[in-house]
């Protein structure tokens, strides 16, 4: 911590970051002492970096299907763009062949165990992924919920750059630590009394005296892991090359949450044996056939709770008074 001043203390906002080495990230076997790092820094951050967890050749033949398409894709008037159009910053899913569907993606074996160590169980309902293509537009601050919501961790998003990703090619902007105050009061309402997702701005000034937010760096082959209830900003691409990075999101089974990951048929025993090693569950509506990946979209996802119980506390889902 810095001091501007006794009455407005500057906090350091450092994204941390946890190195994997080789042999963990080969055999998939996670040591209780980075389990123990990673959910402390997840409590108190929301956010962290594995770095290393990935392996880049499989980022390498990924990215090799979705460079190519990314300003295809874009050309679609009925492609969703994340925020407008004007930010540039859309869906790009990733490929839905088994010949491309990595474990070490998919299924991170380190960041499942770090998930089933906070939550018990594992499951994956979200499959999808963003590209910030060249722009000037930025995306407002936000969080990825906006309905009432636990004040504890209930869901993380896996974000996975297929590239190296800084500030010049649109480094997602992070609030450290805004986790904590999350709830459904922050967010703007709309025409109609609708919430959304963007954060009211006086409550980013606010933050912005001692916690400003930051980008950081990221070599590929790291796994990002982010509290979705993060405020955070989709930022501009000013080079001329597709910043892709994907995203799936892991909850616990009691969240009992309605989204679904739309899997070809022909996948299913790739899954299973994923299920099997990791023990981590994808609820998944199964299609007979094909499933062309440039057709997934955000639009329709549902991050709430199917529980009775947890709807019935919505008090809970508000900051207490005291």
């Amino acid at each position: 911590m810095s001091d501007l001043d006794s009455d407005h203390p500057l906090y350091d906002q450092v994204v941390h970051e946890i190195h994997i080495p080789n042999e963990m990230r080969d055999h998939g076997e996670v040591s209780d002492e980075v389990i123990a790092e990673a959910i402390a820094y997840l409590h108190r951050d929301g956010i962290l970096i594995l770095a290393n967890a990935i392996s880049p050749s499989h980022l390498d033949d990924i990215e090799a299907v979705l460079g190519p398409e990314a300003e295809e894709i874009a050309k679609d008037p009925q492609h969703h763009f994340n925020f407008g159009k004007s930010t540039r910053n859309m869906d790009q899913a990733p490929p839905l062949i088994p010949e491309l569907m990595y474990k070490d993606v998919w299924a991170n074996p380190i960041g499942v165990a770090i998930m089933r160590a906070m939550f018990g169980s594992c499951v994956c309902h979200y499959a999808n992924g963003n590209t910030a293509l060249k722009a000037t537009g930025r995306q407002p601050v936000h969080s990825d919920i906006d309905k009432p919501h636990p004040l504890w961790p209930f869901a993380f998003a896996f974000n996975i750059p297929l590239c190296d990703m800084s500030v010049e090619n649109g480094s997602t902007e992070l609030w450290i630590g805004s986790h904590k105050d999350s709830n459904i009061d922050q967010h703007c309402t709309f025409a109609g009394g609708e919430t959304g997702l963007v954060i009211r701005p006086e409550l980013l000034e606010e933050r912005r005296q001692h916690s400003p937010p930051v980008q950081p760096s990221t070599k590929k082959g790291s796994l990002i892991i982010r509290d979705i209830r993060l405020w955070h900003a989709g930022m501009p691409n000013r080079t001329d090359v597709p910043r892709i990075m994907l995203a799936f999101v892991y909850q616990p089974r009691w969240f009992q949450a309605p989204s679904r990951v739309i899997l070809p048929l022909r996948a299913k025993r790739l899954v299973e044996q994923w299920e099997a090693e990791t023990g981590v569950e994808f609820q998944a509506t199964w299609v007979d056939g094909d499933v062309d990946h440039k057709t997934i979209n955000s639009e329709e996802v549902d991050f709430s709770t199917g529980s009775k119980t947890l709807r019935e506390l919505e008090e809970m889902m508000h900051l207490p008074a005291h």
